[in-house]
Order: C-alpha cells, then sequence, then structure tokens
C-alpha cells in the first residue's frame, strides 16, 4: 500500500476521487479552498450548485461502482429518479418527444442534499481526511522535472505562512477555476491549449411550493422545454425535490437572462415556446431566494496534447473539460474519469511514471470527444455562440435535428437518442442504415 496521495478541490469531484484513492493508500488528504457548511452542500466554488442537475444513469452506476455498493438509496443522496421518456414531458427542437417506458432513469439532483451525502459518505472513510480553507498555491516539482512531488498550500487560518505537503500521486479535481495551466507553465513543463465554445447560457432558478391536488394530476415528473436554434433562445425546467418542493431553473442562451423579480421571472417562463410550466408555476408559491448564474459555455483544457507529463499526477473532471451544464454531463463525466483511474489502481504493479500519467491523462481526454460533440454541435446552431468549430458541423447539426424531429412520433429512435445521449449506448446506434433512411424520408418530406 502507498503512503499518501492529495486531491486539490472537495466538491463532487474530488470527494469520489478520494473514495476512489482510499483503498490504495495509507492516508488520502482533500485539500478545499472553501469554507464547508456541515449542514449544505453548497458553497462559493460550485457555482451551480443551487441550479438544476441531472445525473446520467451510467453515473449513478459509476457512484455505486465508486462506493462499493450495489445499490444505494438514492432519495437519501437527493436523486429523484425519472423515466427518461415516460416521466419525462420534453420540448425540443421544436416537437415533444414522444412519451412511453423507456426503462432509462435519469437522476434528477437537489445539488446541495447530493454533495452533502457524498461528502458524509467520503469523509466517513478512517484514512481520508477533508481541509477545509485550504487554498493550493503551487505544485511541488522534482529537480529534474520530470514528477510532481506535492503542492503547497496556505490555511485560512494561518494566511502568513505556506506549507508543503508531499504525496506519491497528486489529483487535481478544482473544477473549471483549476490553476494547473498556470502552474505547469511556471515550471516550464508544458503550455496547455484550450478549446471553447461560447454559447452565453445563463440559469435563474427559484424553488416553488406546488400544492398536491396540482402535482397529482400531472402526467409527468419532469417537465423540460428546451429552446429551439437559432431563434428560440429561451427553454426551461422543472422537478420535485420532495415534501412538495419543485426546482424551477429558466435557462437562457447568447445572452438571455431571466430576472431574479417575480414578476420578470413569470414572463420569462411565459415566453417560452410551450405554456406548461409558466401553468405550472403560476398555481404555486415561490419559498426561498431566486439566484442566478452564468457560463460562458463548454471548456476543454488540452491536456492530452502534452507530450512531457510530470509523473504522479493527474487532472480530472471540470478542470480537464467543463460542459454547458444544459446537457447534464458533467459529474457523469468526471466519474468516468475516476473509473480510468481505478482500473491504474488495481493494477497488480501500480506506479506513476511520467509515461504510466500521459498514458492516462491521454484515455482521459480521448473520453471527452464524444460528450464535447454533444454539447458543442447544438450550441453552433445559435449564430451568437464563439469558438472552434468542430469539422463537418453543419451536416452533423442537419442529422441531429432531424433526428430530433422524429423522435417526437418514432419510439425507436427516441429510445435510440436516450441511449445516446445518456452514455449506454454508442451514437453509432442512431447511425444505421434504418435509421439513415428514415432522416433521409424525412427530410425529402420537409
Amino acid at each position: 500500500m502507498m503512503q499518501r496521495a492529495i486531491v486539490i478541490g472537495g466538491s463532487v469531484a474530488g470527494l469520489m476521487a478520494a473514495k476512489t484513492l482510499s483503498p490504495f493508500f495509507k492516508e488520502v488528504i482533500i485539500l478545499e479552498k472553501d469554507p464547508l457548511d456541515s449542514d449544505s452542500g453548497l458553497h462559493k466554488g460550485a457555482g451551480q450548485g443551487s441550479h438544476s442537475h441531472v445525473l446520467l444513469p451510467s453515473g449513478i452506476e459509476l457512484l455505486e461502482q465508486l462506493f462499493g455498493t450495489p445499490r444505494f438509496n438514492l432519495r437519501e443522496y437527493g436523486i429523484y429518479p425519472a423515466d427518461a421518456a415516460e416521466e419525462l414531458k420534453w420540448f425540443q427542437f421544436g416537437v415533444w418527444k414522444k412519451r412511453f417506458h423507456s426503462g432509462v432513469d435519469m437522476g434528477w439532483c437537489h445539488r446541495s442534499q447530493f454533495e452533502w451525502q457524498v461528502r458524509q459518505t467520503v469523509i466517513s472513510v478512517s484514512n481520508i481526511q477533508l481541509q477545509t480553507g485550504s487554498r493550493v498555491l503551487g505544485l511541488v516539482v522534482s529537480e529534474d522535472g520530470r514528477r510532481i512531488k506535492g503542492v503547497h498550500y496556505q490555511a485560512t487560518l494561518n494566511k502568513d505562512a505556506t506549507q508543503m505537503l508531499e504525496a506519491d500521486l497528486i489529483i487535481d479535481a478544482a473544477g473549471r477555476g483549476t490553476h494547473t495551466p498556470k502552474w505547469l507553465s511556471e515550471a516550464s513543463i508544458a503550455s496547455v491549449t484550450e478549446d471553447e465554445v461560447r454559447a452565453q447560457i445563463s440559469y435563474t432558478t427559484r424553488k416553488f411550493q406546488i400544492p398536491e391536488s396540482l402535482t397529482d394530476s400531472l402526467d409527468w415528473k419532469v417537465l423540460a422545454i428546451y429552446p429551439e436554434p437559432p431563434n428560440v433562445k429561451r427553454g426551461g425546467m422543472i422537478y420535485p425535490l420532495g415534501n412538495g418542493e419543485w426546482m424551477t431553473t429558466l435557462v437562457g442562451f447568447n445572452g438571455e437572462v431571466a430576472t431574479l423579480e417575480m414578476a420578470g421571472f413569470m414572463d420569462y417562463a411565459q415566453s417560452l415556446p410551450q405554456p406548461d410550466l409558466y401553468e405550472v408555476l403560476k398555481q404555486g408559491t415561490p419559498i426561498g431566494e431566486p439566484l442566478n448564474y452564468r457560463i460562458p459555455g463548454s471548456l476543454w483544457r488540452r491536456y492530452d496534447r502534452i507530450k512531457q507529463w510530470p509523473g504522479n499526477f493527474l487532472v480530472v473532471g471540470d478542470a480537464v473539460c467543463s460542459f454547458n451544464p444544459i446537457y447534464g454531463q458533467g459529474v457523469t463525466m468526471a466519474l468516468k474519469d475516476l473509473q480510468k483511474l481505478k482500473v491504474l489502481l488495481e493494477q497488480q504493479e501500480t506506479d506513476f511514471t511520467p509515461a504510466t500519467m500521459a498514458r492516462l491523462q491521454k484515455q482521459i481526454g480521448q473520453g471527452k470527444i464524444i460528450p464535447w460533440l454533444m454539447a458543442a454541435s447544438p450550441d453552433f446552431m445559435y449564430p451568437g455562440t464563439r469558438g472552434k468549430k468542430p469539422v463537418g458541423i453543419s451536416m452533423m447539426n442537419s442529422y441531429i435535428k432531424t433526428i430530433m424531429k422524429l423522435a417526437g412520433k418514432d419510439q425507436d429512435i427516441h429510445q435510440r437518442f436516450i441511449e445516446t445521449f445518456t452514455f449506454l449506448k454508442s451514437p453509432m446506434v442512431l447511425m444505421t442504415p434504418g435509421i439513415i433512411s428514415k432522416v433521409i424520408r424525412q427530410k425529402l418530406s420537409g
């Protein structure tokens, strides 16, 4: 067993990284810059924490694997499952998607409860230590520059002193705000390039108390109304949090933002391409304070392109690639990174040499290709979106748009789409001869 591992960042990716490492190290230390409320999963570094979240079914399976539990209590973790076609009423690309029992559950999250419960589970592991208010200032690099030996950090309670902590393995799970590109540059190890898609997304969220008489009459658990590019840039969603509370998030693309003030919030809801969300909200009672969150779009730091990667160091989760949150990929993709790490750790002769860590970092990068295309493609349907367009994106978007419209009437296509965007199957299931012929017929019929 190895001596010590350090994890930078104490949100979900960092917590689950520590859990993944714990069977293989005598000591795992999580360094989290924010003070953490013992009663809440919310904190400053998790900017989207108060807004809508969804955990894809492959993400739920990975959580179970990494926790080592065959089946855990979803509700205890603030996860409210809903069948992706039967219980989710979804308007997208100008059509309501066909409703039927798909057998694929999406996990709609109370993010605060989810992260809090993950934190409690992780810190209950005897060899995991969570140090809050500990800001990492830089990496400790070996004299030959070939490996990372540890970190320099500063504790909030002692800002005058910088401490050094060495370890056998250092994981950066600090999220989108990571400083690894700066640290690698300062150490003359590498210059990190970035791919970015700037779609300018906004979330405005309020909780509502919805009368039981109304919720009992609904034929859905989750309602999602997505914008229809290129002209419709507004959308929204609502789902239950338990005890009669419902999470409502209004979404905007390319600069559209719903106001925090109640009248403006309702006006925005009424302006959506379908009235269903507004009709529910006007019968509800707002509770708590409204919150706004803005994010430029998707950002991919291309560590996979660095030839001389340092040993004993790995970057995971949003610190590698953060996606437009409307597509619900973030947590699941971070867990997929950790699954790859777990495979390495389970090898009989584990080493963290530069070659080994470069291979693993490249594997993590390769795992971002499909989700990146799935997020970037629809984002580029908006004329205001900026960034490097993937090759063949116009043809890809034309195909995707037709698939989405067919999902409103074709159960087989909708089922395949669900299995694709939840990462249960390859996108190639939407490229079979039978599906292609349906797409061509739809295009010819207008």
